[in-house]
């Protein structure tokens, strides 16, 4: 059988296998492959090479190279095995297929080892975990990990015959040999010259000639016949081709110059390489066999050894930073349609307690539906408001109030609630988004740990800005992921885009759990201090855009103004109006002139949440309107 067809379950373009490795058949695959060992060694035969590779190594399969893995003793050992679609991938690095990563090496590992190490890590901890929106948080990892591997790993060079990662400090000698290994494996079965590589780099033939025996060790000629030497051994194992066939077909003019190379490299002929390893080759009868672990010790495992890289960082901080870089094209296919929109429900004590006000909130949020809630059947009092409320051109209706308490957290009137609501309602079908407009009681007493969008007095929570968001994120969802939503369309300035993103972890939405104290949330929230940055490229029509950004963070709202007080059941003034406490997002604007492609940018310290409007500059009247309701 030999090729190995990689199935990926629920369109999730990653499989993680962790186990103790008895044997892996000899195989290939089209798609790249990390070995990451955790725990003791295994053997690894990549090409003509086998490796011994020892815990916290790395070892790189990419696509069509023929490789097995084996336990090296009667030991056991812990090994992840990573594999990617290059199909998926490839949307965000087209030449993925042709990469050939080498993470190798025989001088010890360097601090980019350990970094590729931290971030496959990483991955493992999340898909293990299951952790909040693992995919989306995964796949975007491995975005990261193909970009340091492009920059870091994608080259290598031989040693004493022993293929290893090449390390340079001129990015541009990188980038060259980088593209000539791929050139010569591209078009290794072709009558490839040396002048035809060095019109495509546009250096002199006697300039490239001595550029790979350099940085290669080999000439250009007999790095040709290695890469076809290597490439034979596919058509060796899978079929039962002659021998002088084989040689034609990877691109060797006589069948004794591919058995003079093939010995060269493989130490055998290339008859005696298959009598050797025909019974190795992965079939229906001879399969992988891997000894799966407890999940709990690999958890274990993995976290402290993500623990000791940690602490052997020179002036490591617990600060994580991210950057991520993404492309929206106009005419890109949507990935679902949505019509979100609000459906809340208000009592006649909220009317008293804000009186007109109430109309204005309710306007901002633009509920499609509004529920009246009354405990027994509507009074006098009750068909007022709903005279008033239909008067005002509102779709409302009584519903009876539902007897018990209300679950509370202090999580709610912070940021946490914001990060929560955004993170279940863009990432799932639900259209309809219900809530409760006000917090019940004493208006005094400003935050109480309901689930509503204002305070008692009328403040608007920080999720009073995420309802408004909501409202607005209808259209073609474009892209997605665990920290942002891009939506086109559907807006009253025409093709415009809403961009969304947000930054926090699990601890943060856990704060909305049942019973969490004012002082845990503040806790919670300024221990987190993780940075995200965020590039939105896009290609769209020439012409002037204008740009609105708003940004919502853990300073915004009441609950932290309280926070420094030491959350006093009231405030300690004589004669105040909560009005006058700013809790509106941050505000920022700007236009690209005449453009067809540009970025905007998202920078997010701690928990927190930032939006952007990009329309059309001729459409400024409609996002100053939106700018005055949010």
């Amino acid at each position: 059988m030999l090729f190995e067809q990689i199935s990926y379950p629920d369109d999730f373009p990653i499989k993680i296998t962790i186990g103790d490795i008895r044997e892996y058949p000899i195989h290939y695959h089209q798609d790249n492959e990390f070995v990451l060992v955790l725990k003791g060694e295994i053997a690894l035969k990549n090409g003509y090479c086998t490796y011994l590779l020892h815990e916290g190594d790395i070892f790189t399969n990419a696509g069509h190279e023929v490789h097995r893995l084996y336990a090296s003793g009667d030991e056991a050992n812990v090994v992840a095995l990573i594999q990617i679609s290059t199909h998926f991938f490839s949307q965000y690095y087209p030449d993925l297929a042709k990469a050939c990563y080498r993470t190798y090496t025989n001088k010890g590992r360097s601090a980019k080892h350990d970094i590729l190490k931290e971030k496959l890590l990483q991955i493992l901890e999340q898909y293990i975990v299951r952790g909040f929106n693992y995919k989306s948080e995964c796949i975007y990892m491995m975005i990261d990990v193909i970009k340091f591997l492009d920059k870091n790993f994608n080259l290598f060079t031989f040693e004493e015959n022993v293929v290893v990662n090449f390390e340079s400090a001129n990015q541009l000698t990188i980038d060259r040999i980088s593209r000539i290994i791929s050139y010569i494996y591209q078009y290794h079965a072709d009558p490839v010259t040396l002048d035809d590589l060095a019109a495509s780099e546009h250096l002199s033939t006697f300039y490239l000639s001595h550029m790979i025996k350099k940085y290669t060790g080999m000439s250009f000629r007999e790095f040709l016949c290695f890469a076809r030497a290597e490439r034979s051994e596919i058509y060796l194992l899978e079929s039962d081709k002659k021998i002088s066939r084989i040689a034609h077909d990877v691109g060797f003019s006589t069948t004794a110059y591919y058995e003079k190379y093939f010995r060269l490299w493989f130490g055998l002929s290339p008859e005696e390489h298959r009598a050797k390893n025909k019974e190795l080759v992965l079939s229906e009868t001879n399969t992988p066999r891997i000894v799966s672990p407890d999940v709990n010790s690999v958890i274990a495992l993995i976290r402290s050894t993500l623990s000791a890289l940690n602490s052997q960082r020179p002036g490591g901080s617990p600060v994580n930073r991210r950057k991520l870089e993404i492309t929206l094209e106009s005419d890109a296919k949507p990935i679902i349609n949505t019509e979100h929109h609000l459906e809340i429900s208000l009592k006649r004590e909220d009317f008293d307690a804000l009186g007109y006000g109430m109309f204005e909130k309710l306007q901002i949020l633009r509920p499609k539906k509004l529920v009246v809630l009354t405990r027994e059947s509507p009074d006098e009092k009750d068909e007022e408001l709903m005279s008033l409320l239909k008067n005002a051109g509102m779709d409302a209706s009584f519903a009876k109030e539902s007897e018990g308490r209300e679950n509370s957290s202090f999580g709610y009137d912070s940021i946490a609630y914001p990060l929560l609501l955004l993170s279940r309602m863009l990432h799932t079908k639900e259209n309809a988004i219900r809530l409760r407009l006000r917090d019940p009681g004493d208006k005094d007493v400003l935050i109480k740990g309901y689930p509503a969008a204002l305070c008692s007095c009328g403040i608007p929570k920080p999720v009073f800005y995420a309802y408004t968001t909501l409202s607005q994120a209808s259209g073609d969802l474009l892209l997605q992921a665990r920290e942002y939503c891009v939506f086109r369309g559907k807006f009253k300035a025409g093709t415009a885009y809403l961009i969304i993103v947000y930054n926090y972890n699990d601890g943060i939405l856990n704060l909305c759990r049942a019973g969490q104290t004012a002082h845990n949330v503040k806790n919670v929230i300024n221990e987190f201090r993780d940075e995200l940055d965020l590039s939105v490229n896009i290609n769209a029509e020439r012409r002037a855009y204008s740009v609105w950004k708003y940004s919502l963070g853990r300073d915004c709202g009441v609950f932290p103004k309280l926070a420094v007080l030491n959350f006093p059941e009231k405030l300690p003034l004589i004669s105040h109006d909560p009005f006058l406490m700013t809790t509106e997002p941050t505000l920022e604007s700007y236009r690209e002139e005449d453009r067809t492609n540009f970025s905007v940018n998202f920078s997010i310290k701690g928990a927190g949440m930032q939006l952007a409007i990009v329309a059309p500059s001729e459409n400024e009247p409609f996002l100053r309107r939106e700018e005055a309701q949010l």
